[in-house]
């Protein structure tokens, strides 16, 4: 991708983060275009960069919620070693 074309950095952050919205209006902010246009960047940039689906501590890292949730079934997973060894 082009210099002249690369997409701000908050732009870049909000589409990792999976808010195509808020690129897109993040992006017009910046470059004061229409919806259309940002629309029609932020897909030729998706094109570009595909996003890569979060594996394994990705994804742990990617919600609190679901880290607890792993953390309570390791906890759980402990505790029933713990009483079935014993």
């Amino acid at each position: 991708m082009q210099a002249e074309h690369a997409l701000p950095e908050d732009v870049t952050r909000a589409l990792r983060a999976g808010q195509r919205q808020k690129a897109i209006a993040l992006l017009r902010a910046h470059r004061s275009i229409a919806t259309e246009e940002a629309e029609a960047q932020i897909e030729r940039y998706l094109e570009d960069n595909p996003p890569i689906p979060l594996r394994g501590p990705g994804v742990v890292a990617s919600s609190r919620l679901n880290a607890l949730v792993w953390l309570t079934l390791i906890l759980l997973m402990g505790l029933a070693y713990w009483l079935l060894s014993g």
